[in-house]
């Protein structure tokens, strides 16, 4: 039993959603039969998992963008409004 001393900790990093299914999609199943169909779907599953998560975060920079534009074309309204006024 020359294993007896092995240290069976194992350190590990923090990796984010992102690497994580990164990681994921990028790794190649060489023991998984690419025609399985059940791997299919749980690889397809996890792209589209990551493309709405993409999908969304376009979505809240396209409104974030939306708001702060009407913000300033109120303001030019206000602002022209007062020049016509005079």
């Amino acid at each position: 039993m020359e294993d007896d001393n092995f240290d069976h900790r194992v350190e590990t990093q923090p990796v984010s959603d992102d690497d994580f299914l990164a990681d994921l999609l990028s790794q190649t199943h060489t023991d998984v039969d690419k025609d399985d169909p059940i791997a299919k779907k749980q690889r397809r599953q996890l792209r589209n998992r990551d493309a709405a998560v993409r999908s969304r975060e376009r979505k809240k920079m396209y409104v974030k963008d939306l708001e702060m534009k009407s913000r300033y074309l109120e303001g030019e309204c206000r602002r022209l409004s007062r020049v016509l006024q005079c």
